[in-house]
């Protein structure tokens, strides 16, 4: 009687750890996920401390146990470093806190006319479309793409004429929008469009405000889009280098004329292009 009283709570026991196991699987991911990503590649722009830029600060100068931002740490040794994005809207106190004092940085506004009916008065089913694409694109920016070869600057992807920085106040139609997180490149349609670095395609696909459009990986959590394609030559998952043509500078989706919308996303923060290419 004393053996069987042994093996039933011997089984209970067993029972109660794989419950415990079940709940504490997610905590174990939760934390996981928050813990910094190293990289032994180092090769990060200068610090810039604006809206759109980053902090790139030698590990030894940061307290990392008050860290608020989202960051990766890169380099060995004395030369590990803490490399964090700064988003257009981003956290005062946070790097305050740190003692980081970010540039209050001014953008121009801009004001731009869109006269085709479908964006102006947008229709259930594009309605539809639209978040089907939203969520399209944002389970595309959480795939990540393990790379060592991430290096800077990055190539400048098309030729062309700077037509909007970052920044940038947006009224369409005399109605203020979401600030122009990216760089626009007017040039002729069909000029060509380069791969900026070393990738692999997250993304490829015609969207109702971004037109044809490319999404690239290339490691660190360090992404690059390609906006209003008059055509792409890349699909997904195709592994692409630096240089390498992906399409042609086109009108699609929700334009004023022909040009490349260029972003650069890290850590799923959209940043300045500028500091980022050569």
């Amino acid at each position: 009687m004393l053996l069987q009283l042994k093996f039933q709570n011997l089984r209970l026991i067993r029972k109660f750890l794989r419950i415990e196991l079940f709940f504490l699987l997610p905590l174990i991911l939760i934390n996981c996920s928050s813990i910094p990503i190293f990289s032994s590649n180092c090769n990060f722009p200068d610090q810039s401390l604006e809206p759109g830029g980053i902090v790139n600060s030698n590990k030894s100068e940061i307290d990392v146990d008050i860290l608020a931002i989202d960051y990766i740490e890169c380099g060995v040794g004395k030369r590990q470093r803490i490399i964090a994005p700064i988003s257009y809207n981003y956290d005062k106190k946070a790097f305050k806190a740190l003692g980081l004092e970010i540039l209050d940085k001014r953008f121009r506004n801009s004001y731009i006319s869109i006269t085709e009916n479908k964006f102006n008065q947008i229709s259930e089913k594009d309605l539809i479309r639209i978040d089907r694409e939203r969520n399209i694109y944002i389970r595309a920016l959480e795939r990540e793409y393990s790379a060592a070869n991430l290096e800077f600057p990055l190539l400048n992807p098309s030729n062309g004429i700077i037509s909007s920085e970052y920044g940038v106040k947006r009224f369409i139609n005399n109605v203020q929008r979401n600030p122009h997180l990216g760089l626009d490149i007017a040039a002729n349609i069909g000029e060509p469009v380069y791969a900026s670095a070393d990738g692999i395609v997250l993304l490829s696909d015609e969207f109702f405000y971004k037109g044809n459009f490319v999404l690239l990986g290339h490691g660190n959590n360090f992404k690059t889009s390609y906006s209003h394609l008059n055509e792409s030559f890349v699909t997904e998952n195709e592994i692409v280098k630096k240089g390498q043509l992906i399409g042609l500078v086109g009108k699609s989706g929700r334009v004023t004329g022909p040009h490349l919308h260029f972003e650069v996303i890290f850590l799923n923060k959209k940043l300045n292009p500028e500091l980022f290419i050569q």
